[in-house]
């Protein structure tokens, strides 16, 4: 597997003096407030569609950002690379949960049973990433917003096709294997 984060040291805790912007000012884990270590209460997460499915497009131009793990091949393959990025990141920052929409995860197929075969492949995939790091899921849902078929919501569309896919991928975006 290669690494995309190698030359970058896990990000610890420094303190408000130092300089390395690589490293946590305030939040200190071990800290205790009120009783507790300030990691029970400050239970962060990284989104996987944000920090790696972005590519910083947004109304005033195309997408900014270089993502190696973003490169033309095919689609499952890359899934999983991304998953490979998505966890090393998680280990650099100490990260215990994560949330994601279906499609950042898994790509969509051209067909329904494509769909669930791929999200069926990158269930097993997080599973076996979570059980190696640690890391929970703190959610994951359906994305039924941004392809143009969910333009007039999902529940209440009036296609069918729109309706059978948002459906389904909201029965299996809970990571449970179909």
């Amino acid at each position: 597997m290669q690494a995309y984060f190698d030359q970058l040291d896990r990000v610890r805790y420094e303190g408000s003096k130092s300089s390395n912007p690589l490293a946590f000012h305030h939040y200190n884990p071990d800290e205790l407030v009120l009783g507790k270590r300030m990691e029970e209460h400050l239970r962060f997460a990284a989104c996987y569609w944000h920090t790696f499915c972005w590519n910083g497009a947004d109304m005033f131009g195309v997408g900014a950002f270089n993502r190696p793990w973003q490169q033309p091949g095919e689609a499952l393959a890359l899934a999983k690379r991304k998953a490979d990025v998505a966890f090393e990141f998680f280990h650099k920052l100490h990260v215990p949960f994560y949330c994601f929409h279906d499609v950042d995860v898994s790509p969509e197929g051209a067909s329904l049973k494509e769909y669930i075969n791929n999200f069926a492949q990158m269930v097993d995939v997080l599973a076996g990433k979570q059980e190696e790091s640690g890391v929970k899921l703190l959610w994951g849902t359906a994305n039924c917003f941004t392809n143009p078929r969910y333009g007039a919501g999902c529940g209440d569309e009036p296609r069918s096709r729109s309706l059978q896919l948002g459906g389904n991928a909201s029965c299996y975006s809970d990571g449970s294997n179909p």
